[in-house]
C-alpha cells in the first residue's frame, strides 16, 4: 500500500509539472493593430462687442454690418429716425436688414438697448446679444469662423473680444509605439507587453494553447485624466497557429 501511494504521489506531481498552462513555450501567435483617434481641438463661440453711441452721433440711415458663421445670415443694423421721411433703409444685397428707430436725444444706454431689442427680434438668430451699459454682446451659437462685424457709417466701436473656430476634425490613423498588454488565462494582471511597430501592428509570438486577453488603454473622451481599456479575450486550441484579433480603436 505504501508503494502505490508513494507511485500515485509522484504521478501526481509529474502530471502536474508536464501540464501545459497559457503562456510562452508555445508554437502560436497573436496579432493585431492599434488605430488611434485624436481628439478634436475645443472650439470658440465667436464674441462681438459693439459699442454704440448717442443719438445726436448718428444719421438717419446709417448702419452697420453683422456676420454670422451662415452665409445666408448676413445682416446689416440701420437707423431710422421718425422725423425724416425719406427711406432710411440702404437695401443692401445679400444681407437682411433690421430697423431701428430713435431719436437725436437718445443716450448711448438708449441706443444700446434699442438696438439690442432690435436683433432679439431676429427670427432664428443664430447669435444671443446681451448688453453692459452702452456695450452690445453678441456671442454667435456656434464655434465657428465668423467674419468680423463692421461699423458700416456709424461711429460705433465695434471689436472682436473672442475669435471663433471650428471645434477641429479628428484624425484617425495608425497609433505606433503604442503599448499592448496581454493577460495569460485568469491572471488578476497583464502578465506580458509590446509595442506595436511603426504602422501600429502588434504581435505575442510563442504562445502554448490557452485562453488570453489582449487590451490597449487609451484616452477616454468624456472625462480628462482618465483612460479607457480596450480588450479581446480569445483562445488559442492548436499548435502552429496565428489568430488575428483584428484592430484596436483608442483615443489619443
Amino acid at each position: 500500500m505504501f508503494k502505490l501511494t508513494n507511485f500515485l504521489i509522484i504521478g501526481l506531481v509529474l502530471f502536474s509539472a508536464c501540464k501545459k498552462v497559457e503562456g510562452t513555450g508555445g508554437t502560436s501567435a497573436l496579432r493585431g493593430k492599434v488605430i488611434g483617434t485624436k481628439l478634436a481641438s475645443s472650439g470658440q463661440a465667436e464674441n462681438t462687442e459693439v459699442i454704440c453711441t448717442s443719438g445726436a452721433n448718428l444719421e438717419h440711415g446709417d448702419y452697420w454690418l453683422l456676420n454670422s458663421a451662415n452665409t445666408s445670415k448676413y445682416y446689416y443694423i440701420y437707423y431710422v429716425n421718425p422725423t425724416w421721411i425719406s427711406d432710411a433703409d440702404p437695401h443692401l444685397a445679400g444681407r437682411t436688414g433690421i430697423a431701428v428707430n430713435f431719436n437725436y436725444s437718445d443716450s448711448n444706454l438708449d441706443i444700446a438697448q434699442k438696438t439690442q431689442t432690435a436683433l432679439a427680434g431676429i427670427s432664428a438668430a443664430p447669435f444671443t446679444v446681451t448688453r453692459t451699459q452702452d456695450i452690445l454682446h453678441i456671442i454667435h451659437t456656434t464655434d465657428a469662423t465668423v467674419p468680423d462685424a463692421d461699423n458700416g457709417t456709424t461711429s460705433f466701436a465695434i471689436d472682436v473680444a473672442n475669435q471663433g473656430k471650428y471645434d477641429g476634425v479628428q484624425s484617425t490613423a495608425p497609433a505606433g509605439d503604442q503599448r499592448v498588454y496581454i493577460v495569460y488565462g485568469q491572471n488578476a494582471y497583464y502578465s506580458n507587453t509590446v509595442r506595436t511597430n511603426e504602422v501600429g501592428e502588434f504581435s505575442f509570438e510563442g504562445l502554448r494553447n490557452g485562453s488570453y486577453t489582449i487590451y490597449v488603454l487609451g484616452n477616454d473622451p468624456q472625462h480628462a485624466n482618465a483612460s479607457l481599456k480596450e480588450e479581446k479575450t480569445t483562445t488559442i486550441d492548436s499548435k502552429e497557429s496565428i489568430k488575428d484579433l483584428g484592430t484596436f480603436d483608442i483615443y489619443f
